[in-house]
């Protein structure tokens, strides 16, 4: 059965370290690179060739309407996502964009708009243009999947198809435009790494994106995302066949002290959005996995160090 093309995939409040988050998934084009191994997101967008710039835009309206108004006038974020990349204007028109960020510029607490996207989508001029409509006062976010340090692993293995050189291209436009970066980092993403050598995989992403952020003076936030095994994505028979474990949450917890040891905002992504395989998610071995959750969410939030060791009743010795 196909979607309604003028109702979004989904959409959600959430409280995040500026306030409250409002997020979009707007339902375009499938990804036209649809090449990365790990990722069904695309079969979410099934149907989405016939989804017009105007339905999209109705997705926008949908969205506004249902969110009540005193929780508008509270929103301090929004996020853009499709199940492609917000800047592919084949995808998401920029007709749409432009309408959907003309809606955002009446919210009064307005201060960031993050927009996720492949890199190669990303133009100096529709950034100039964006922050034209946004003002001076509400930083660009642009969010991308940078997922692991190693290059062979990234883009031979997980098919992800980013160099580095494509990541200085990246940084060099969002320096000129006053953006910022959002890097989607995973912890463990193949079965041929031991527990520790995910966790010194992720550190290694740190340090790299750490440093891009030093070098072009970008602010850089990290979102880290425990692997699972997703249904339906060209990596999920190979994981199962060599026994894959998905990440314990006391790795996740080291990955977070890293960041905070090098001054990296860093958000913990611990929702599978229901693609993960039965049992295809973090572990929790010798901790407790309500006590650990509740506490790396609430990090998301307050990222306090301590208070995620307190909350969690684990402290990292790395």
């Amino acid at each position: 059965m196909l979607r309604d093309p003028a109702r979004p995939l989904f959409h959600w409040n959430v409280d995040c370290t500026i306030g409250r988050e409002l997020v979009f998934a707007l339902y375009t084009l499938p990804c036209r690179y649809g090449r990365c191994a790990f990722c069904s997101l695309p079969s979410m967008s099934e149907g989405g060739e016939r989804v017009t710039a105007r339905d999209i835009e109705r997705q926008v309206d949908f969205v506004l309407a249902e969110t009540p108004a005193a929780e508008l006038q509270r929103v301090a974020k929004v996020s853009i996502y499709t199940a492609a990349s917000t800047l592919d204007q084949v995808c998401l028109p920029t007709r749409s964009l432009m309408y959907l960020l003309l809606k955002l510029s009446d919210l009064p607490l307005l201060r960031r708009v993050s927009l996720e996207t492949r890199p190669e989508y990303v133009e100096d001029w529709e950034l100039k243009a964006i922050g034209a409509v946004l003002g001076e006062g509400v930083e660009l976010e642009v969010g991308i999947g940078y997922e692991t340090h190693d290059e062979h692993l990234r883009n031979k293995v997980l098919g992800k198809g980013l160099s580095v050189k494509t990541l200085h291209r990246l940084m060099v436009k969002l320096q000129a435009n006053k953006a910022s970066l959002k890097a989607y980092l995973m912890l463990k993403p193949h079965h041929s790494l031991s527990e520790e050598q995910g966790i010194s995989e992720a550190i290694d992403g740190l340090d790299e994106l750490g440093g891009l952020g030093a070098e072009y003076e970008v602010p850089v936030s990290i979102h880290l995302n425990p692997t699972y095994i997703a249904e339906g994505c060209a990596l999920t028979s190979e994981l199962l066949a060599n026994a894959y474990q998905p990440p314990e949450l006391t790795s996740i917890i080291d990955v977070v002290a890293a960041a905070a040891a090098r001054s990296l905002p860093i958000y913990v992504g611990l929702d599978d959005e229901g693609m993960a395989v039965s049992g295809g998610t973090f572990q929790d071995t010798g901790v407790d996995r309500v006590r650990c959750v509740a506490a790396l969410t609430a990090y998301n939030r307050h990222q306090d160090l301590q208070r995620l060791f307190d909350e969690s009743g684990y402290t990292s010795v790395r």
